[in-house]
């Protein structure tokens, strides 16, 4: 109340009025024990004052950036250290505006913090906005480049060493949560505190859209950068430094160095600081939208307040088939190459955590559609659909790695393409649908060229009798000096996509679709001829004359790859397993 009060009697009194750009002091001009405040949220949305000290300047901490150090005293600081989500809290000495506090240190023993100065926040003021890349080519590899793991997770850009205690880091920035439970936030922590977030259960703003309002914000105040809203939610919140006509500076750091990006900025209120001996932080939630994030770079991000982030619909229906439960789910994703597939999935696994609903062996359908616009200039906008079966052993997190396949068209070695909107459906059954691949056999010692015979498949379902399931097999009617018929069989998720490596981001996503399914049982028969690959095209059994002939007129484009048949048998189980089998082919 006395701190509120005092900093009300210096607004009445014009001892502190909004900054002027004239109105600040650089690194040179300050000298250590000199006094002054700074702002920044412990409760509500008002800014309160606290009290610094100048302990120095650190030249050259970054590229073309100075730091300058300041120990912290008042509003408890004492207590709490330097807090997580005063990122960005302005810094004031003679009441001119020296920066924003924005990097600390792991388990201080006293509050110092180090301070961005402001004229490298400024300079962001007149970079131009750019709008967010979208795909519009196709783009190749060519054949001389190695394409990246095709299912991999998305990257993580850890850019700030938490393990790294003597250096200063950037603040942690709080991630509140909405709507997730706890062992899913658990599962996901890791995917966000690589960019220096702080993952907290703190609510959300729920599926009511927040009351778009401008002008509440000012220096000192929460703000907060939503990544994910509506039933459930991410908000990344900092403290706003300076405003200067529709622009505000907030952070004093990269949010994940970002560049030119889009997501809601949001006003947030803080409730309270959860204090810790590692390092204490705002527990708080969105209130308003003030605007779009449009800039994250070196000294701040930048947010506007007359821009409206671009975010990516998506609906979740989930319904579990024994308990009767049926969830929907409206949210909004923020586009961004490095988020939206950690996102989508993040949204995915608490849907199939709340489908389970329990600790009981669970086995959950998931599909996931998207509708994607065109891929090059002069294109047509798609549709992608992909599906698969998992079980989910204890009803726990999903492994989020088995999901990648259902995400792969959000972020691709060839770019991202432009996601309009995402829908996924989840069906969930109370019990452990799986079986495992016992053995395989034909059912006679010698097969004649030319014939189709059948191959028999034995799987064990858990808990059920053995089952066979028959694949019908026909032998090459080509006389060559191949003398025994070999297939493998095994579980689709161990089978190779029958498709070349992908060349293009079109035949990226028609690989995506083309991929087998954990309940698919494949059937691998090598084949007399040879396997080309052409620009993203699998040409199979060509004569050795016509693959040679093909290989020399290529350019170069063209390579060698396994000729192989597939025959997919579909079953009602998630397989693991394989088993081969050999059998003579009769000689002529």
């Amino acid at each position: 109340m006395i701190r509120t009060f005092s900093l009300l009697l210096l607004g009445v009194l014009g001892l502190w009025n909004p900054v002027r750009a004239a109105d600040t002091l650089r690194p040179e001009q300050l000298q250590p024990g000199m006094k002054g405040y700074g702002l920044s949220v412990f409760k509500g949305t008002r800014p309160e004052r606290f009290e610094v000290e100048i302990v120095g300047v650190l030249k050259d901490v970054m590229p073309k950036q100075d730091m300058i150090l300041i120990r912290l005293s008042g509003a408890d600081l004492e207590k709490h250290k330097v807090i997580a989500g005063m990122s960005g809290s302005p810094i004031y000495i003679n009441d001119k505006l020296i920066g924003a506090l924005a990097y600390g240190w792991t388990f201080e023993n006293e509050p110092l913090a180090g301070v961005t100065p402001i004229h490298n926040m400024m300079e962001q003021l007149t970079r131009p906005v750019v709008p967010s890349a979208t795909v519009m080519a196709s783009v190749s590899l060519g054949r001389s480049s190695s394409a990246p793991s095709m299912f991999a997770l998305p990257n993580t850009m850890v850019f700030r060493d938490a393990g790294d205690l003597n250096a200063p880091r950037p603040l942690l920035t709080p991630l509140c949560f909405g709507g997730f439970s706890q062992r899913v936030i658990g599962e996901f922590a890791s995917k966000f505190t690589g960019f220096g977030m702080m993952p907290v259960i703190a609510g959300g703003a729920g599926s009511i859209p927040l009351p778009r309002r401008s002008g509440d914000i000012e220096p000192g105040g929460s703000i907060g950068v939503q990544l994910m809203r509506g039933d459930l939610n991410m908000t990344a919140v900092g403290t706003a430094t300076y405003i200067e006509k529709n622009r505000i500076l907030a952070f004093g750091h990269p949010f994940f160095e970002g560049g030119s990006v889009e997501a809601p900025a949001v006003l947030a209120e803080v409730h309270t600081i959860m204090s810790s001996l590692e390092s204490s932080f705002k527990l708080a939630t969105p209130i308003e939208e003030i605007g779009a994030m449009v800039g994250d770079w070196q000294s701040c991000i930048v947010a506007d307040s007359r821009m409206r982030a671009r975010m990516i619909p998506l609906t979740i229906d989930a319904a579990n088939r024994d308990t009767g439960q049926v969830e929907h789910y409206d949210v909004e994703i923020m586009d961004n190459q490095a988020f939206t597939a950690q996102l989508l999935i993040a949204g995915v696994a608490q849907t199939v955590n709340a489908a389970s609903g329990s600790s009981q062996d669970t086995t959950v359908h998931i599909s996931v559609s998207a509708d994607l616009g065109p891929t090059k200039a002069g294109g047509l906008a798609r549709r992608v659909a992909v599906s698969d079966t998992f079980f989910n052993p204890g009803g726990g997190v999903i492994a989020l790695e088995g999901l990648m396949p259902l995400v792969a068209m959000i972020n691709t070695p060839f770019g991202s393409p432009s996601v309009k909107r995402l829908e996924v459906k989840v069906d969930a059954s109370l019990s452990r649908q799986t079986a495992e691949i016992k053995r395989a056999y034909f059912g006679k010692s010698e097969v004649e060229r030319g014939e189709t015979v059948p191959l028999n498949v034995v799987l064990k379902p858990f808990g059920q009798p053995e089952v066979t399931k028959t694949i019908p097999i026909h032998v090459p009617a080509t006389s060559d000096s191949t003398r025994l018929l070999s297939v493998t069989v095994l579980s689709g998720s161990a089978a190779p996509t029958d498709a070349a490596t992908p060349d293009s981001l079109d035949d990226y996503l028609d690989v995506i679709q083309k991929g087998h399914r954990n309940t698919d049982l494949v059937a691998l028969m090598p084949t007399a001829g040879q396997g080309m690959q052409y620009r993203g095209k699998l040409l199979k059994n060509l004569p050795p004359s016509a693959a040679g002939i093909l290989e020399d007129s290529s350019g170069g484009d063209m390579s060698v790859a396994a000729d192989l048949e597939q025959l997919v048998a579909p079953t009602d189980w998630v397989l693991s397993g394989q088993a081969s089998v050999r059998v003579p082919i009769r000689q002529e």
